[in-house]
């Protein structure tokens, strides 16, 4: 099972030193910007969810914030019933949102126009989950001796191979498999270094197709120390989205969607 990683990127700053320091910034190359997509969709039994889509712009090295696009359109292809959807942006938000429920054995492609080139992705479908069993607070630490341990548990099933998400909020993510407890139930624990007592944690568990388990555990092996793991990391990982109008100019990020369940409980 992959550990979760944060990123953590040290950049070292050459110092002058006669009767002052003076910090000199790496002059490091740019690209184009490129197109990040944040396209989650999913979907609990009895419950209606807004799906949401995130577009922003890829930065520089030094830009802490990418620019959010807000005049792209999104559209979500039901390609077994021949139907369209298509998703409004929010202005207060800024996401694009749209009311709607995915259903199981059902082909879905995203198709994005932006700045006069068409992005779409492959061709999805919603993955299983299973429900977490149960989310209880554990005695244990790590270093620091301040961190907060959960334990999850939840039953894997034995009908086919699963590849699961779970989702801690804080950017924190943990992508697995049950090649070793197919069927069986699997028990686990998480540290919330960032949590007091008396703070709720929130945890998601999401079904995902194989390749976006290796996309995700590509992922969170390049964000080692925080951070959005689908903003700029230090090498470019390639999703399951393309740029139809020009090939070479491709997006990042990846279209899902998942069967979700969560559970949460207030820390001590």
């Amino acid at each position: 099972m992959k550990h979760m990683k944060k990123l953590f990127i040290l950049i070292g700053l050459g110092f002058l030193s006669t009767s002052c320091e003076e910090v000199i910034q790496l002059d490091l190359p740019t690209e184009t910007p490129r197109l990040a997509i944040d396209a989650s969709l999913q979907m609990t039994p009895n419950e209606t969810l807004a799906q949401v889509v995130k577009l922003s712009l890829s930065g520089g090295f030094y830009q802490e914030e990418n620019p959010v696009v807000s005049d792209a359109s999104v559209q979500l292809l039901d390609l077994t019933n021949n139907q369209t959807f298509e998703f409004v942006y929010d202005t207060e938000l800024e996401n694009y949102n749209l009311d709607f429920t995915p259903s199981f054995d059902t082909d879905y492609k995203l198709r994005i126009v932006y700045a006069n080139e068409t992005y779409e992705s492959s061709v999805e479908q919603l993955m299983h989950a299973v429900p977490i069993d149960n989310l209880e607070q554990g005695e244990s630490t790590l270093f620091a001796g301040d961190e907060k341990e959960i334990l999850i548990s939840y039953t894997d099933s034995a009908e086919r191979d699963d590849f699961y998400l779970f989702d801690f909020g804080l950017q924190r993510y943990l992508a697995t498999k049950d090649e070793f407890y197919q069927g069986n139930v699997f028990i686990f624990s998480h540290f919330y270094e960032d949590l007091l007592a008396g703070d709720e944690a929130v945890v998601k568990i999401m079904g995902i197709d194989e390749r976006h388990f290796n996309f995700m555990t590509i992922l969170i092996d390049q964000t080692e120390d925080g951070g959005n793991p689908f903003s700029t990391t230090p090498s470019t990982v390639r999703g399951n989205l393309s740029n139809m109008t020009n090939p070479e100019h491709f997006p990042m990020g990846y279209f899902r969607l998942s069967e979700t369940y969560s559970a949460s409980l207030i820390l001590e």
